[in-house]
């Protein structure tokens, strides 16, 4: 019987999906660091020493991993619907899809929460991004599947 990973293995959005997993990881990572600074209101607290980021940076750090793994996830997401809906994927291929995006679409939303709230408290205004017309999306796009075939074909 086919454990869980095997399956995600053999899935076709599996590497595209890692890549998803470790924007998610790195986010976490800088938002952990961000957290620890702010509740203990010194970056050295936080283990970021001798020529670590400034507050600002840390800041800035985070919006940006944040942004990275959203936009994943929102391109990922885009892709799997498309394909569910093309090749018709069964109920468990589509349930391990929705799991996924579930997951890390939560852990997306409660750091951006966080940084929201943050820049609220702190007189900063909203939180903003980047927007691209379609054609930057599209070259975007194609970078980012560039680096996944490339991984891929390592």
């Amino acid at each position: 019987m086919a454990t869980s990973f095997d399956r995600w293995e053999k899935d076709p959005f599996f590497l595209a999906a890692e890549e998803v997993q470790e924007s998610a990881d790195r986010m976490e990572s800088v938002y952990r660091i961000w957290v620890q600074e702010r509740s203990e209101g010194d970056l050295e607290a936080a283990g970021v020493t001798g020529g670590g980021p400034t507050a600002a940076e840390l800041r800035r750090e985070l919006h940006t991993a944040l942004g990275t793994a959203k936009w994943q996830l929102d391109e990922l997401e885009r892709a799997i619907r498309s394909n569910d809906q093309v090749i018709s994927a069964g109920k468990d291929t589509r349930a391990r899809h929705d799991d996924f995006v579930t997951a890390i679409g939560y852990r997306i939303l409660e750091v951006e929460n966080n940084l929201k709230e943050s820049n609220v408290a702190e007189g900063r205004g909203a939180l903003s991004w980047v927007h691209l017309d379609e054609d930057e999306r599209d070259d975007l796009r194609l970078s980012y599947l560039q680096a996944l075939f490339n991984r891929k074909t390592k």
